[in-house]
């Protein structure tokens, strides 16, 4: 019977052989042969055409999309928690709506500790705000730039979550997105990226909402 450490110079000889023999191919190979890979170009549209074709993609994926004012932000976000029997809302620090808010709801900063929190923010936080950085037309994807005053966790575990897209920074394509931030040289390492609410499937191809996230996403697209 081999002993442990038998079996562990076997596995280290395993995986140096077949380490060995996939650099061999790769060195030798000749991609030449390899068929020409076309790269794909979106249609040109216009910036309502883009527009459009956000707000499907976003419907299609489950979301609500309303089309608003900057000024009319705190109605609509009072009235949807209102429809859904809901009084009270999880926004960053120093965000701007925060005075309009307080006006009509129970309003809750995210200032404190998520270590420290998690029983409160998982069990009794039902609906939060955020803003977005921009938005991609082609995806029906919603770009979030999270900070000290807007975590991500802001975003991914109330149930309901409300998100301000302004429709001046939609781009066409991802392309588009790191060409325009320039990503290239200075690659983001904390983005989040929203094209509808949380879903996942089963085994069975069950598809379920909000398992492992907001169960409603609610775009306020500010276009007015």
């Amino acid at each position: 019977m081999s002993t442990k450490t038998e079996l562990q110079q076997l596995s280290s000889k395993s995986k140096s052989s077949i380490l060995a023999k996939l650099k061999a191919q790769v060195s030798g190979a000749d991609y030449s042969k390899l068929p020409v890979e076309m790269a794909y170009e979106y249609p040109e549209l216009s910036h309502q055409q883009q527009l459009e074709l956000f707000t499907n993609n976003l419907t299609a994926n489950h979301a609500q999309v309303i089309n608003t004012s900057k000024e009319s932000i705190e109605r609509i976000v009072a009235e949807e928690l209102s429809k859904r029997n809901l009084n009270k809302i999880l926004i960053g620090t120093n965000s701007e709506y925060k005075d309009g808010l307080s006006a009509q709801l129970e309003v809750q900063e995210y200032d404190f500790d998520l270590q420290q929190n998690k029983p409160y923010l998982f069990n009794e936080v039902a609906a939060s705000l955020s803003t977005s950085l921009c938005s991609i037309a082609q995806t029906g994807t919603i770009v979030l730039w999270p900070d000290e005053n807007e975590p991500r966790t802001l975003s991914l575990v109330p149930p309901v979550h409300f998100v301000i897209v302004d429709a001046q920074k939609l781009y066409p394509s991802f392309s588009d997105v790191l060409v325009k931030q320039k990503w290239q040289q200075n690659m983001p390492t904390n983005i989040v990226f929203i094209s509808g609410p949380s879903k996942t499937a089963d085994i069975q191809q069950t598809l379920a909402y909000g398992a492992h996230g907001p169960k409603e996403l609610v775009v306020l697209l500010i276009n007015v």
